[in-house]
């Protein structure tokens, strides 16, 4: 069975981009039932994004919404959060100021009732040295339990090789869009 930060959680992801990252996103309840499903099935990897929708509404907000109503199921998902990207630039920010604004915003809309297991940064930004960034996250997040671990996320096996020098990388992404 594949496990990551030592959980077992199956062969295949359940990505969040669809439930809030529309013009008009499913009803709330809908989403509920879609993501308890993904649990009933075995699909305990779930993939959001800080910038998967609206501030007022992306997975983090939805996230929060879902763990107030089940709070038994917070503990059976490994939650990998993407974020690191200005929206405003279009364009990733791995700066420390990015990094920590970044991680902030999510563990604030998660309001404390799922850890942030996993940070993923949505690219790698070719301006910041990526051992400044996670050095960021370990020391400030990693080390203080505030955040589980790393992951990469649409990157080129030569940038995971040169990731896995400098941080322990807890997984990687690759999209399968059927």
């Amino acid at each position: 069975m594949v496990q990551i930060l030592n959980k077992e959680v199956g062969p295949t992801g359940f990505g969040l981009m669809g439930l809030t990252w529309r013009p008009e996103p499913c009803p709330k309840e809908q989403a509920f039932e879609t993501l308890r499903e993904a649990i009933k099935q075995g699909k305990v990897f779930w993939v959001g994004g800080e910038f998967y929708g609206p501030p007022e509404y992306n997975s983090n907000v939805l996230l929060e919404q879902y763990f107030e109503k089940y709070p038994e199921d917070a503990d059976k998902v490994v939650l990998s959060i993407k974020g690191g990207w200005d929206v405003s630039k279009m364009a990733a920010d791995g700066t420390p100021e990015g990094t920590r604004k970044s991680i902030d915003n999510c563990l604030r809309q998660l309001n404390g009732r799922k850890k942030l297991d996993i940070f993923e940064f949505a690219r790698r930004d070719p301006n910041v040295d990526m051992a400044v960034t996670f050095d960021i996250i370990q020391k400030e997040y990693i080390d203080t339990g505030k955040v589980g671990g790393i992951s990469l996320s649409e990157v080129r096996a030569e940038t995971i090789h040169n990731a896995a020098k400098v941080a322990k990388i807890a997984a990687v992404e690759v999209e399968l869009s059927l």
